[in-house]
């Protein structure tokens, strides 16, 4: 579980723009039981996505989920530099 004030700080994300390896990208959600951000790139080439049966059905934006804490819980500092 993430701690409310930074959740709270998190949930702010949502929705912006920020600058990940290099490419644009938004922070589309907060998964709060696996403790990470999912990132959108919005500056790459779309990736075929397959659907639950591995079929190839359509083209959508490549997507990142990034910890949020590294192994010794500290806040990751890319995310950390967003917050500020």
């Amino acid at each position: 579980m993430i701690d409310s004030t930074l959740l709270q700080q998190l949930r702010l994300l949502v929705g912006k723009r920020v600058e990940y390896s290099g490419h644009t990208c938004t922070v589309i959600e907060i998964l709060n039981s696996e403790k990470s951000l999912v990132l959108r790139c919005e500056s790459k080439q779309s990736v075929i996505q397959g659907n639950q049966f591995g079929e190839a059905t359509r083209r959508v934006q490549e997507c990142h989920t990034l910890r949020l804490f590294d192994e010794n819980g500290a806040l990751n500092p890319v995310i950390s530099g967003w917050l500020n």
